[in-house]
């Protein structure tokens, strides 16, 4: 019987779990079966996420990463009861992408920064990391400025739109939307990145230089809220104090709006 078919998986009731280091073991037999099937393409394998900081629960999913030298197809399969994802990028790919910063920038910074190499080249994520260091504090702010629209304006003003079209039960999506973009949009801003998802990484976020008025507190009674007329005019005044931000940045101009 193979390794993986003697493995005690978690259920949906009761039952046993994959433990951290069963979880962690599976990802270096997945670094070794890939490392075979694409040999001289691959520059690293690594592992990131909950199990590459020793965080992970009973329930973790498990996530790695694959840099190539040529594309490969991302994978994700059921190991059990476990969700796995291999994602995969080009080095060239993801050497553009740490060089002229763009809405994926924060994403990959952090990444590289924290990743675990289970096979291949261990040097290199370090040497991706170095790389998006390097980038000038005016191809940020390039960025953030050609990236505008995409960015909170329209999240939040879903938002408002819940309340127009009384859709209460959505509003709570589009505040999490409204969140994750802000953080994008203040990594940009701050030349900087997060090394955590979700309500941890905003709240990462709430130690930058440049910030709206308020956001920490307003941005967390949005996470938290409950009631959505309160939430709506939490929103509607980070929106008004990120605005001021922007335009005391010149990354918005008056004319604009």
């Amino acid at each position: 019987m193979k390794q993986s078919q003697k493995r005690q998986f978690w259920r949906t009731e009761g039952g046993d779990h994959l433990t951290h280091e069963e979880r962690y073991n599976l990802a270096l037999e997945i670094s070794r079966k890939i490392k075979r099937e694409i040999d001289e393409n691959l520059i690293c394998f690594s592992l990131y996420g909950s199990t590459s900081r020793g965080a992970d629960t009973h329930w973790s999913d498990l996530e790695m990463l694959m840099i190539t030298r040529e594309e490969v197809p991302k994978k994700t399969f059921l190991d059990g009861f476990v969700p796995v994802t291999i994602n995969s990028i080009t080095e060239n790919r993801l050497c553009r992408i740490l060089e002229e910063p763009g809405v994926e920038w924060p994403f990959y910074a952090g990444l590289v920064k924290n990743l675990v190499v289970l096979e291949g080249d261990a040097s290199k994520p370090g040497q991706y990391y170095a790389l998006a260091c390097r980038v000038p504090e005016e191809k940020f702010r390039k960025a953030l400025k050609n990236n505008l629209s995409e960015l909170v304006f329209e999240s939040c003003g879903r938002i408002y739109s819940c309340i127009s079209r009384k859709r209460y039960d959505n509003i709570y999506c589009a505040v999490i939307e409204t969140l994750l973009e802000m953080r994008t949009a203040l990594c940009l801003l701050n030349c900087t990145h997060v090394n955590h998802d979700y309500f941890e990484g905003i709240r990462e976020t709430f130690k930058f230089k440049r910030l709206p008025k308020r956001y920490p507190v307003l941005a967390t009674r949005m996470w938290k809220g409950e009631d959505p007329f309160r939430i709506v005019g939490h929103s509607r005044e980070l929106l008004n104090n990120y605005a001021e931000l922007l335009y005391s940045e010149r990354i918005l101009e008056k004319k604009e709006v």
